[in-house]
């Protein structure tokens, strides 16, 4: 089933390609519906979750809340959401970034000029004041890219991260649909049993960082994780034998890690620390 994952800015129509898509491939748009099960997870408001994702975090909240495990966590949900669902359509939030080595996801990005994004936003607001939303639209533009660099390492102009990108000043909504479409059906993006093994284990080793992170005894461990096939392999420096045991026991557990490959090391202790003559 089709798997695609949409990037806009503000003003670009980027909801209305979406919801078109929703209509011409019967598929779900998931986006707010995230928000509720990471604010449970991460036992957190609500709002707060949605400034993270958002890129509008006060310096309080930044100060407060672990940005690293809303991270993970938001990483995960993605990913599990994708895995488990028979066709989806993901709007923000990375899902581009994630999902970029899955064969049949199609990544597209909508944009459009300044000028004509913020013509669009007055008229949707009904507002005359141009300074005004020129405001709005800058900083969300922003804060949108700063969330994308700060957490994904891309610029979200870069049209080497989309497998297509549309600029709705020329091409109109029922285009870009149309384009996607042709793109989804296209042999090139099918769904195979090989692209479907691609997309369990990144959702695997996503589930596994999330699992070591909300861990009391893992919870400040460094592990890279990986999965292929169902075999999960860590690797990293940990403090002590006892989180060694602790990373692997945890890993081993998650559903789909069928085979557990422990590559941590132990830090050694230098001489001085050791009390050693």
């Amino acid at each position: 089933m089709p798997l695609i994952a949409m990037n806009r800015e503000m003003g670009s129509l980027g909801k209305d390609v979406a919801k078109g898509l929703e209509e011409a491939l019967g598929l779900k748009i998931r986006h707010h519906e995230i928000i509720d099960q990471l604010a449970n997870r991460a036992r957190m408001r609500k709002s707060h979750v949605v400034s993270f994702l958002e890129g509008t975090q006060g310096l309080f909240e930044r100060l407060t809340v672990d940005q690293i495990s809303l991270r993970i966590l938001t990483a995960d949900e993605i990913l599990s959401v994708a895995a488990s669902s028979e066709g989806l359509i993901l709007r923000g939030w990375g899902a581009t970034s994630l999902l970029k080595d899955v064969p049949h996801a199609v990544r597209v990005c909508i944009t459009a000029s300044r000028k004509v994004r913020v013509r669009r936003m007055m008229e949707r607001l009904e507002s005359q004041d141009a300074a005004q939303i020129e405001r709005i639209v800058d900083q969300n533009d922003e804060a949108a890219r700063a969330v994308m660099r700060r957490h994904f390492h891309i610029d979200t102009r870069d049209i080497t991260e989309y497998d297509l990108g549309f600029n709705t000043d020329r091409i109109s909504v029922a285009q870009c649909v149309e384009e996607i479409i042709n793109l989804v059906k296209s042999e090139q993006f099918a769904e195979t049993d090989q692209s479907r093994a691609r997309l369990q284990d990144a959702a695997v080793a996503q589930h596994v960082r999330a699992a070591l992170r909300t861990h009391a005894s893992t919870s400040h461990c460094s592990v890279r994780v990986s999965a292929q096939a169902g075999r999960v392999t860590l690797e990293g420096v940990v403090d002590g034998e006892e989180q060694r045991r602790a990373c692997a026991e945890i890993a081993s557990r998650i559903k789909g890690a069928t085979v557990l490959e422990n590559l941590l090391r132990v830090a050694e202790v230098p001489a001085r620390l050791r009390g050693d003559s």
